[in-house]
């Protein structure tokens, strides 16, 4: 890792990482990856889940122990000084069990997962080149396979994100809605981002804004009717991603302002808070169809207060 943090600094070769977009560090039992300009401290190990990982070992076992065709064979060793000893070396191996190196650079590598990642997974926070961790892309990945089909009610079927303090909450948030706006299955998705306090309103929005995407913060409840009900006022701009404290909504629900759409996105930040009630309600009578999706640290098991009630498993 600081081999390749060393070749990025001014005095080396920061220009051939200009297009990387994948780095990795590795040894047979260690495995690290990051992004170009990540830090030491963030690089990250990557984890297959449930399935994924059972499939995955299957696969790398697989791979590894594949023999080689004859052409192959002569292709690899034969210009080599001591080709006939190294042919044997590799000859007398046998078959052996994946390491840590085999698993990550399988589950990073191979073309599919490589291309998700470089395309949908990597974004820019404040200039800060950022690529997901394996929880975030998981959860995501989660996400789209609920969200993309309708429903029995022609509608989406949301649910929980549950998440540890730290996690990267707000670039999960960002990669979901970019992931959305990808999607075929989903067009012209409109993201409505929630939270019941300043200060996490503008964290998300800011958030949202250093990486680029077009997104407007809600000053008012007249603004944010105004963009649910795309009559906006001179100076004003459309935005499909709306970020906005779940009190505005008091506005919305009192002029009966409705958004019927099912490609609309409800995230609703802190979820196990103040989203329940008589404002969850109204949220709700202004985007009756919207798919919801939760995000938490904390959910609640009380009944009166379920999480998963509110917003699906």
């Amino acid at each position: 890792i600081e081999q390749l943090l060393m070749y990025q600094s001014a005095g080396e070769i920061p220009h051939l990482f200009a297009t990387s977009q994948l780095l990795l560090a590795i040894s047979p039992n260690d495995a690290l990856y990051a992004t170009t300009g990540t830090p030491k401290k963030f690089w990250s190990l990557w984890r297959e889940t449930g399935m994924q990982a059972d499939a995955l070992e299957a696969a790398v076992h697989d791979h590894i122990n594949r023999p080689l065709s004859p052409g192959d064979q002569n292709r690899l060793y034969d210009w080599r000084e001591y080709a006939g000893s190294i042919r044997s070396h590799f000859a007398r191996l046998g078959e052996r069990l994946p390491t840590e190196q085999d698993r990550t650079l399988y589950a990073l590598l191979r073309p599919a997962r490589l291309l998700e990642l470089a395309y949908q997974y990597i974004v820019f926070d404040d200039g800060v080149k950022k690529i997901a961790r394996y929880q975030q892309y998981f959860a995501i990945q989660e996400t789209l396979k609920r969200v993309i089909h309708r429903n029995a009610q022609g509608t989406r079927t949301g649910g929980v994100i549950w998440h540890t303090t730290g996690s990267g909450k707000s670039l999960t948030m960002v990669m979901l809605a970019k992931a959305l706006a990808l999607h075929p299955n989903v067009p012209n998705p409109r993201v409505v981002l929630v939270t019941d306090r300043v200060d996490l309103d503008d964290q998300i929005y800011g958030t949202f804004k250093a990486c680029g995407k077009s997104v407007a913060q809600a000053q008012s409840g007249k603004h944010l009717v105004r963009m649910v009900t795309g009559q906006l006022g001179k100076g004003e701009r459309a935005t499909d991603v709306i970020t906005t404290l779940i009190n505005k909504f008091e506005e919305a629900a009192r002029q009966k302002v409705k958004d019927e759409g099912i490609n609309t996105f409800v995230l609703v930040d802190e979820s196990h808070r103040s989203q329940y009630g008589s404002m969850h309600a109204k949220m709700q009578r202004v985007f009756p169809n919207a798919c919801y999706i939760g995000f938490t640290g904390t959910p609640l098991t009380k009944k009166e207060k379920s999480t998963a009630e509110k917003f699906g498993s």
